[in-house]
């Protein structure tokens, strides 16, 4: 993590109530480079057809051009190409390539909310953070259910949950700890892009770009505040005996202990 994200981070951790008035400014070419190394250079075309090694061959000139485009607000964020993945059970999974210019700034303000949201986010929560996986998911939930006397464990998932995220919502929850309107505009413009499949753009005023950068973190800040703060400050209040959640994205197992 780059000397200005760990001093963010750093702020988030000890003012859990402070907004953030000024993130953009490290969108600066250094940045906009640092995040470059980090994308996955087998990564698909978007709608404009350009390859990674396309975008690299002049990487300083388009990360120049780049940076005044969003240092002037005048970014425009490109439709995802939509294509449809097999789930493995006979039915597909719609999933959204971005460009490979908006890929690299999703990426780029994807680093800027992981260093705020990290400080947030509850422990019960593994999908799409650093360091976590499933694997310490389900030694989580094996943890418990061996060590502790479990009397139930419901195993649940949000149908078509990167679909139907509110924008609304999302939006006034990322307002509770973003106040640059730089930021706040970019994650609007990728949330409005939409959709091309087969040559048709559709918008549907709801969801994630699911399959770009920004989605993850997107999803978890929603989840972070409608289901694991829910479960922790609501829920737990009204269980006898002990209860936890253990949640990866969108799948989660709410146990209760009984005794």
């Amino acid at each position: 993590m780059s000397t200005e994200l760990s001093r963010i981070a750093e702020k988030a951790k000890t003012c859990p109530t402070l907004r953030f008035t000024s993130l953009a400014h490290l969108l600066t070419p250094e940045f906009l480079k640092e995040t470059w190394k980090q994308m996955n250079r087998q990564g698909a075309s978007g709608v404009d057809g350009e390859t990674i090694k396309d975008y690299g061959r002049d990487l300083d000139g388009r990360i120049g051009d780049l940076y005044e485009r969003l240092k002037a607000g005048r970014y425009k964020a490109p439709p995802v190409r939509r294509v449809n993945i097999p789930k493995g059970n006979g039915k597909t999974r719609p999933l959204g390539i971005p460009t490979v210019e908006d890929r690299l700034v999703q990426r780029a303000v994807a680093r800027i909310l992981e260093a705020i949201y990290e400080a947030d986010f509850l422990d019960v929560s593994y999908g799409f953070r650093p360091g976590r996986n499933p694997h310490q998911a389900l030694r989580r939930l094996r943890e418990c259910i061996m060590a502790e006397k479990v009397g139930y464990v419901f195993e649940a998932d949000i149908r078509g949950y990167f679909n139907h995220i509110n924008h609304y919502w999302l939006m006034r929850m990322l307002r509770a700890r973003i106040r640059d309107t730089r930021i706040l505009r970019l994650i609007e413009k990728w949330l409005r892009a939409g959709a091309m499949e087969n040559g048709v753009v559709r918008v549907t005023g709801e969801g994630t770009p699911q399959g770009g950068p920004i989605s993850p973190i997107l999803a978890n800040v929603y989840l972070h505040y409608v289901l694991d703060r829910w479960f922790e400050l609501r829920c737990k209040k009204q269980f006898h005996g002990k209860a936890s959640l253990i949640r990866f994205a969108d799948d989660c197992a709410p146990r209760r202990q009984t005794g």
